[in-house]
């Protein structure tokens, strides 16, 4: 198998590891908080370590927690703003909780695919060009994967 068949089938995986932490991320997200947010929040802590196994990375926790961060701030107070916004509605007696499940898990499945396709970009530079990413470019990345994913 040539290195680029290798590469590609290692892309493939982190694409279905994504869609599945995605996924979890959603499925998360339905429960009644605060449940919600420490679900999500433990989702997103693996799934950084999860990709970087696929492309044989293994990185100390503490640095996937300032990578998350990263991401996290690359993505930016608007995803933060209408997250934080959509899960109030949850909160809010009278309200009808359909809008903010409706709403919210969409936002919940665009952060988790700007971070896992950051981590894979990261890992999938690393091993085939041998390079790191500082704090602003995989801010940049996390924005620009974001923007792609919610139109």
């Amino acid at each position: 198998m040539s290195w680029s068949q290798n590469i590609h089938m290692m892309d493939e995986k982190a694409d279905e590891i994504i869609a599945g932490w995605t996924f979890g991320a959603l499925a998360a997200n339905l429960l009644p908080p605060p449940l919600d947010t420490i679900a999500v929040g433990a989702v997103f802590a693996r799934l950084g370590a999860a990709i970087g196994e696929v492309y044989g990375v293994t990185l100390n926790w503490d640095t996937l927690i300032d990578m998350s961060k990263a991401i996290a701030s690359g993505v930016g107070s608007v995803a933060t703003a209408s997250y934080i916004g959509t899960g109030l509605l949850k909160y809010v007696p009278g309200l009808n909780v359909w809008v903010a499940l409706l709403v919210q898990p969409p936002m919940v499945a665009a952060v988790a695919y700007a971070a896992g396709n950051s981590f894979k970009d990261y890992y999938r530079l690393q091993i085939t060009e041998g390079c790191d990413l500082t704090i602003e470019q995989l801010q940049e990345m996390a924005k620009s994967h974001f923007r792609h994913k919610i139109g």
